[in-house]
């Protein structure tokens, strides 16, 4: 199992691990726990290393005397097995590489401030010309005004006006997002932004051009923000993690948008369970749209031990409440593993319940890893 899965790393990770290939590693083959302790710098003889590996480390390639402090590469890989079946419909077996994602980043020497590019060479939307800008997901500088707060300029993360829908994809819980994180929320812009971290509280609060992934700038603006408060911050416990927050969007492109969203989470040492609520009266996502819509997910979680968990969720959506009969449920159950710290492979079953035409089912198999 181990040989298959470093295998099939290695080709799935295409040119990325090609140039890995070509370093004659010290005293090791090429394989996933020599990486891993590599990355994690628990390898020994770390000055022995090359360069061009130490690029791909956790502290990346590291400068004396320059205004550089360091350059990381990194990439990012999901590959997308999907089995649909509907009633009166025809089935299908479809595969993508939804994304394959090189970066770099940038240290200054300040040891406060750097620089990110990243770029998703496989993204497509539906209905935008899909330039090479619309490709792009991070490219911003950024400074730490104080130890917990920094601010950003150009476009970073995803903007937070959902919890779901700001997710990375490695730190996705399941093969989908909910229904109301990728249709309102899960899309980047370009603005400036505070993003906070403290020990009861974090926030992300920012300003941005209204358009959606770089396509369209000069429209309108964008207010986006979020709070997580963490009540229990001082609680040394396993068993009590609670944390509960909001987040707002407001803006205007070629229609005005207005939404809101409410969170709440519980975590203990193997289980974890996350609920959130959001209302949107217009939502301007790849879609621009003046639907009133709304919806929930309620996503628990089992860790078996620290490779496989169990997962389930329930979640409601409606489009557009001005319709009778439009809104949708998706019953979603799925294991996930995950063979090292940078690696996930995910199996989840979807049901989808229509209101409004035949029902469907749906098998997801996904692999993702960032190195």
């Amino acid at each position: 199992m181990k040989k298959l899965l470093t295998t099939s790393l290695i080709f799935l990770s295409a040119s990325s691990c090609f140039a890995i290939e070509e370093i004659t590693l010290p005293k090791e083959s090429l394989n996933l726990d020599y990486i891993s302790d590599v990355y994690y710098g628990k390898a020994e003889n770390q000055k022995d290393i090359s360069p061009v590996f130490k690029l791909f480390t956790q502290k990346g390639l590291e400068f004396e005397n320059s205004k550089i402090n360091s350059v990381k590469a990194s990439f990012v890989y999901s590959g997308q097995l999907t089995f649909l079946q509907g009633k009166h419909q025809s089935s299908y077996l479809n595969h993508n590489f939804n994304v394959v994602e090189p970066m770099i980043t940038v240290k200054f020497n300040d040891n406060k401030s750097k620089a990110m590019f990243d770029i998703n060479l496989t993204r497509t939307i539906a209905g935008h010309p899909n330039s090479f800008t619309e490709k792009i997901n991070q490219i911003f500088v950024s400074h730490d005004i104080t130890p917990n707060q920094t601010i950003l300029i150009g476009q970073g993360d995803r903007i937070p006006n959902t919890f779901n829908g700001a997710l990375s994809t490695m730190a996705q819980e399941m093969v989908l997002k909910s229904q109301l994180g990728r249709t309102i929320g899960d899309y980047r812009s370009v603005g400036i932004r505070n993003i906070a971290s403290y020990k009861y509280l974090d926030y992300d609060i920012g300003l941005y051009d209204s358009t959606r992934f770089m396509r369209d700038f000069g429209q309108g603006l964008d207010f986006a923000g979020c709070i997580l408060i963490k009540p229990f911050a001082d609680v040394e416990s396993d068993n009590l993690d609670f944390k509960f927050g909001a987040a707002y969007n407001i803006g205007e492109y070629y229609y005005n948008y207005n939404q809101y969203s409410l969170y709440s989470s519980y975590d203990n040492k193997n289980f974890h369970i996350k609920a959130e609520y959001a209302n949107a009266d217009g939502y301007n996502n790849a879609v621009n749209s003046q639907n009133k819509a709304d919806g929930f997910y309620v996503t628990a979680s089992y860790d078996i031990n620290p490779k496989f968990s169990l997962i389930g969720r329930y979640d409601y959506f409606t489009p557009n409440k001005a319709v009778s009969n439009t809104n949708t449920q998706e019953y979603t159950a799925g294991i996930t593993y995950k063979p090292y710290k940078n690696m996930k492979i995910m199996l989840n079953y979807v049901r989808r319940n229509y209101s409004d035409k035949p029902d469907s089912n749906m098998l997801l198999f996904a692999t993702r890893f960032i190195i």
